[in-house]
């Protein structure tokens, strides 16, 4: 079993929880995820990272309360425990110094992308990181992202507004200066279709983009094969090959956004990180 150390609430219906586990906390690296199983009876879902302690042997992730699962996970309190809490899995996201790294955030994401901002700058790296919320009171993780970056742009929407068009709007500013002031590297952590853009919008600079696909993962082991991508011709899968793929070599967007749609219904539906009325969080 695995005690619950901290339990918070970040924004409405947006948790971060901190679990004891000393495996996992020793060995864990920027970008890796979890997977976890409340009790014997629970389902087994994956968590990206978004902190560890390797000293106290504890590991921290967010979660949006869209399900069943989820739900159970928002009810428990420091004390309680995780039947199975399995890690890390995944390949660790790539970190060198590259120069000037432009990072955009939105959803699960702005928790998750904090291990590899801080990778990065211990790489030396100037971080810009773009946060992308619906309103101020949803932009979760804002100073401790603004801490890991040299300059965070707050990327709030407006009523009505899809999230690719606010998260957008301060990437487009940037990349028009890109010849005084040139973007080495891209990572996005967020929903499918806003990585999609974002790719879309690199690609005519060859910046490149690292894109972390975790949320089309459902087993994390690979055997489900729900989180099965094409990347520049070859089958793969974002648990296993993953989770982070250069954004210009997938193959398929419109696929993968279909797949992870195809169970969406009004009980999942997140207003708060909508793109187009689907279920992308």
């Amino acid at each position: 079993m695995f005690p619950i150390v901290a339990h918070e609430e970040l924004a409405p219906n947006v948790h971060r929880m901190t679990v004891k586990a000393s495996v996992v906390a020793e060995k864990a690296q920027p970008g890796q995820f979890v997977i976890l199983i409340t009790d014997e009876k629970g389902e087994r879902i994956p968590f990206t990272i978004s902190g560890w302690d390797a000293a106290r042997g504890t590991v921290d992730f967010v979660y949006i309360e869209v399900g069943k699962t989820t739900r159970q996970l928002g009810a428990l309190r420091p004390g309680d425990e995780l039947a199975h809490f399995v890690g890390p899995l995944g390949k660790p996201a790539e970190v060198d110094h590259y120069g000037h790294v432009v990072a955009v955030a939105s959803g699960y994401g702005a928790a998750a992308i904090l291990p590899v901002l801080r990778a990065l700058k211990e790489k030396e790296n100037r971080i810009t990181t773009i946060l992308q919320a619906p309103d101020r009171e949803r932009a979760f993780c804002a100073e401790e992202l603004e801490q890991a970056s040299d300059r965070l742009i707050l990327a709030l929407g407006s009523p009505g507004e899809e999230m690719t068009v606010s998260a957008t709007r301060p990437l487009r500013k940037i990349l028009a200066n890109h010849p005084q002031n040139p973007v080495h590297r891209m990572v996005v952590m967020g929903s499918l279709c806003l990585m999609r853009v974002i790719s879309e919008m690199t690609r005519p600079y060859s910046i490149k983009t690292m894109v972390h696909l975790t949320p089309l993962m459902v087993d994390g082991t690979g055997m489900c094969g729900a989180c099965r991508c094409s990347i520049q011709g070859k089958n793969r899968f974002a648990c296993v090959h993953g989770p982070e793929f250069d954004g210009h070599e997938v193959d398929g967007w419109d696929v993968l956004m279909a797949r992870r749609c195809t169970y969406a219904d009004e009980s999942i539906l997140q207003q708060s990180f909508q793109c187009r009325g689907c279920s992308q969080w």
